[in-house]
């Protein structure tokens, strides 16, 4: 997917994540709490409402198709695909203001100079068409932080703080998200994926090891050909998904989202027939000692043409940093494993000696 040029993404979302280094699960809904707001999604749209504020104070924006764009963007009611948003904005931000402020400094720089200051936005629906695709590149980051926000307290939020209104200051926003997402969140998450393991642990199957690491062998495979060194290299096939099921990572085009697979087609056309199909689904090689710790005790628990279920705690994952914008901190996850092959390493010989077949 192609990345936001400028707009408050950089200014804010960003701004946001970057205090905690990863992105939540949740939902995002229309309504708002009692009172009529939501701490988390107020005191996340004042940070985007700062953030504009200070960095683009000089564009007209119509603000009411902003709040339009961000709402419809975050509930996916948008007729306009975040893309088709960054393509506008690319060309305004990129082009169209690059070219018009150019433009405005020359002529104060030079009072000879002939010419008219040139307008942000040449028209009024130049104006309209930004300010949605502005607002809807914004909600459609926020749909994708995938944390349990509130339109209504977001856009309260953002309004409130743009005009200088807001009930906290900058300060006390930060100092709020910095709470959530570095204490607050990360403890919500470690009480869910505890839980989570628990019930997982009481399937029938399922065995755990000193580590922690939870399994369930489907089928053993040729255990005399397993890996027994973290140097090993093995050939997967296998499916990640977070706690609530969600697919986060496949080598099985069948098992990706919808949304996964229409950017494998619109990205890699290569991988799909004339009539679409994928061609075939290409495995997965990797040593042991470049994957999380659960993979790499895993997968000495089969052979090759065994299959497993690894029920991963976060402490063989990736702790409280998270990864990526699926997987949050201190999250547990759940891998089936189809193992292939197994490369045994080999020693290298050392300088000067020679190997048997030498």
């Amino acid at each position: 997917m192609k990345k936001s040029i400028m707009t408050v993404a950089a200014v804010a979302c960003v701004a946001v994540f970057a205090l905690c280094g990863c992105k939540q699960s949740g939902t995002i809904s229309k309504g708002c709490t009692l009172f009529g707001v939501d701490s988390l999604s107020y005191c996340l749209g004042a940070n985007i409402g700062y953030g504009v504020s200070a960095e683009m104070v000089e564009i007209p924006f119509d603000y009411e198709r902003v709040e339009k764009g961000m709402t419809e963007g975050a509930l996916e009611t948008a007729k306009q695909t975040q893309e088709e948003a960054i393509d506008l904005l690319r060309d305004y931000f990129v082009n169209k203001l690059r070219e018009r402020r150019a433009h405005n400094e020359e002529l104060a720089a030079d009072s000879l100079a002939v010419g008219e200051p040139l307008p942000m936005f040449a028209s009024e629906g130049e104006c309209d068409s930004i300010s949605y695709a502005f607002g809807n590149d914004i909600g459609c980051n926020l749909r994708a932080s995938k944390l349990p926000l509130k339109m209504a307290s977001v856009i309260k939020g953002f309004s409130q703080a743009r005009q200088g209104e807001a009930n906290l200051d900058e300060v006390a926003v930060r100092d709020y998200l910095q709470n959530y997402f570095t204490v607050v969140r990360p403890a919500q998450e470690a009480e869910k994926s505890a839980a989570w393991l628990e019930r997982q642990a009481r399937k029938s199957g399922v065995e755990k090891t000193e580590s922690g690491l939870l399994y369930k062998v489907i089928n053993a495979g040729d255990m005399e050909k397993a890996a027994t060194d973290d140097r090993d290299v093995v050939k997967v096939h296998y499916t990640g998904r977070t706690i609530e099921g969600k697919v986060f990572d496949t080598s099985i085009f069948e098992n990706r989202t919808k949304e996964q697979q229409q950017m494998m087609r619109e990205h890699r056309p290569d991988l799909f027939d004339e009539d679409g199909n994928i061609k075939s689904n290409e495995p997965i090689e990797f040593p042991l000692n470049r994957v999380i710790k659960g993979w790499t005790e895993g997968m000495k628990l089969i052979g090759p043409g065994g299959k497993i279920v690894l029920y991963i705690p976060s402490s063989l994952a990736y702790g409280s940093r998270g990864a990526g914008n699926e997987i949050g901190p201190n999250a547990a996850l759940e891998f089936e494993v189809e193992l292939l092959e197994v490369t045994r390493f080999e020693e290298p010989a050392a300088e000067g000696e020679t190997t048997p077949a030498e």
